[in-house]
C-alpha cells in the first residue's frame, strides 16, 4: 500500500479542528481530518448548540407566566422533555451534516477514527500511517472530576454535562456542583422548567472569574427563579441522588440528581504526545501563533491555555494554519468575547476596570431601554470601560439579546476606538444596541436617558 502524504493532519473535528482543516484546504494545503466520534466536537454535540436548544424552549415555557399580561390566554400548558430532546437532536444532526458537507466540498480527507501521533511527521490514522508536514492538535476537552486536591467519595456516580444533554434527567430536583458558566446555564434551564435547583459552590460566589458586580446580578436572577445557592460549602460525599455537605461546620444532606459541572480537562487520551515531547501536561502550551515549540506541530482551542470557547477555538485554528504558511495572523486572539446564555444574556469582552486602572466607566440600566421593556425584561445593564486616554478597553453586558451585541463591542475594542469614535455611530431605535450609545455617553455625563442625579 502506498503511504499517503499530507501537508496537514488535523486531529479533532470540533470548531477548531474543522475550521482549521477547511481554512488549510482553501489556502492550498492537502489536508486530512481525523475525528473518532461526531464532527462538531463538544460545542455542536455536547455543549453550545444542545444547551441553547434546551434554553430556547425553557425560556418560551417560562414566559407562560406573563402571557396573560401581554394578551395571550392558554390553558394546560405543559413541557414534554422527550420531544424537546428530540428537537435538540434534530438541530444537532442538521448542523453536523452541514459540517460534513463543508469538509467534503473543500476536498479535506475525513478519517472517522482515532488518531495517534507517532512523530512530528507521522500520524497513525486507524489502520494506516500517514506522513505530514504539519500537525494541528484540536482534541478539545472532556468533563473533569472534582478538582480540589483531595479524593471525593462518590464523584464517579454523578451526572456530567454529557449525561444531561443525552437524555432528560429523571429526578424532579437537581443538585448542581459548581458555579461557573456551564453550571449557571444548566441552573437557568432547570429552574425555567420548574425543577427545584440547588447550586453547591465551594467558593464564595458564582462566576468567580468575572466581576463581583456581575456575579451578584446573576445570583439575584437565579434566586428570583427559585434557585437555592449554597456558597463556601465543603463537599464530603456525593451520591447519584444526593450529596452530603458542610456549611460553617454544620452538616447538611441534599436530595436530588447530582450534576457535576466543575470544569473540563484536556482530551489527551492515547494521543501519543509523549512521542513528540509534549506528554505529562494539563494543557499544551503555545506561542501567540499556536506553535507548540515542536517543529511542525501546532495546537488550538480548549487543549491550550486559552479560553475554552468555540469561537476562540475556530479563531486560533485559523491563526495556526496561517502561521504554518508564513502568513501574518488575520485574527486578534487577545480580544475574545465570553458569552453566557442566561436570561438576560451576558457578554464580557476586553479588560476589567481593575485591569485597566484609572478607568473611565459608563453604565446604562436596561430598565430604561424601550426594546428591553417591550420584551418584558427590566433587569440588566451595559457597562463600557475606557482607559485614561478614552480608548475603549472593555465591556460588560447583562441584557436581553446581550450576546448579539458582543461583536460590535469586540470590534470597537480590537480597533482601539476611543469613546469619541464609538459614540459617532447612530444606533437604531428601538434596539438593545441603543444602550451601548447611552453607556458611552454616560462616561462624560451626556447620556440622554440617565438623569444627572443618578449617573454614578
Amino acid at each position: 500500500m502506498t503511504e499517503k502524504n499530507y501537508d496537514l493532519v488535523v486531529i479533532g473535528g470540533g470548531p477548531g479542528g474543522y475550521t482549521g482543516a477547511i481554512r488549510a484546504a482553501k489556502l492550498g494545503m492537502k489536508t486530512a481530518l481525523a475525528e473518532e466520534w461526531h464532527l462538531g466536537g463538544t460545542c455542536l454535540n455536547r455543549g453550545c448548540i444542545p444547551t441553547k436548544a434546551l434554553l430556547h424552549t425553557a425560556e418560551i415555557f417560562k414566559g407562560r407566566r406573563d402571557w396573560e399580561s401581554i394578551g395571550i390566554t392558554a390553558d394546560n400548558v405543559r413541557l414534554d422533555e422527550n420531544r424537546l430532546y428530540e428537537r435538540k437532536e434534530k438541530v444537532v444532526q442538521s448542523l453536523r451534516n452541514g459540517v460534513a458537507g463543508l469538509i467534503k466540498a473543500n476536498g479535506v480527507d475525513l478519517y472517522p477514527c482515532h488518531a495517534k501521533i507517532l512523530s512530528a511527521t507521522e500520524v497513525y490514522l486507524g489502520g494506516e500511517k500517514v506522513q505530514t508536514k504539519y500537525i494541528l492538535i484540536a482534541t478539545g476537552t472532556v468533563p473533569s472530576g472534582y478538582d480540589s486536591g483531595r479524593p471525593l467519595p462518590g464523584i464517579e456516580d454523578v451526572l456530567t454535562s454529557d449525561d444531561v444533554l443525552e437524555k432528560p434527567v429523571e429526578s424532579n430536583g437537581v443538585i448542581i456542583i459548581g458555579g461557573g458558566v456551564v453550571a449557571v446555564e444548566f441552573a437557568s434551564y432547570f429552574a425555567a422548567v420548574d425543577r427545584p435547583v440547588t447550586m453547591v459552590i465551594t467558593g464564595d460566589r458564582l462566576l468567580r472569574k468575572m466581576s463581583r458586580g456581575l456575579s451578584m446580578q446573576v445570583g439575584a436572577l437565579l434566586k428570583s427563579m427559585g434557585v437555592k445557592i449554597i456558597t463556601s460549602a465543603v463537599i464530603t460525599r456525593l451520591y447519584k441522588d444526593g450529596a452530603d455537605i458542610e456549611v460553617n461546620n454544620e452538616p447538611q444532606s441534599l436530595k436530588g440528581a447530582v450534576i457535576g459541572l466543575v470544569g473540563r480537562n484536556s482530551n489527551f487520551k492515547n494521543l501519543g504526545l509523549e512521542n513528540i515531547g509534549l506528554g505529562g501536561r494539563k494543557f499544551i502550551e503555545t506561542d501567540a501563533n499556536m506553535f507548540t515549540g515542536v517543529e511542525g506541530v501546532y495546537a488550538c482551542g480548549d487543549i491550550t491555555d486559552g479560553p475554552q470557547l468555540a469561537h476562540y477555538a475556530a479563531a486560533s485554528a485559523i491563526v495556526a494554519v496561517e502561521s504554518m504558511l508564513g502568513k501574518a495572523p488575520s485574527i486578534n486572539l487577545d480580544v475574545c468575547p465570553l458569552t453566557i446564555y442566561t436570561s438576560p444574556e451576558i457578554t464580557v469582552v476586553g479588560k476589567s476596570e481593575e485591569e485597566v486602572g484609572n478607568a473611565m466607566v459608563g453604565r446604562y440600566q436596561m430598565g430604561g431601554n424601550g426594546k428591553s421593556m417591550v420584551e418584558g425584561v427590566n433587569r440588566g445593564y451595559i457597562k463600557v470601560i475606557a482607559d485614561e486616554n478614552g480608548v475603549l478597553s472593555g465591556a460588560e453586558v447583562f441584557a436581553v439579546r446581550g450576546t448579539d451585541i458582543a461583536g460590535e463591542l469586540a470590534l470597537a475594542i480590537e480597533k482601539g476606538m476611543t469613546v469619541a469614535d464609538a459614540v459617532r455611530v447612530i444606533r437604531p431605535h428601538p434596539t438593545i444596541m441603543e444602550a451601548i450609545g447611552e453607556s458611552l455617553e454616560d462616561i462624560h455625563g451626556l447620556a440622554t436617558h440617565i438623569p444627572p442625579k443618578i449617573r454614578k
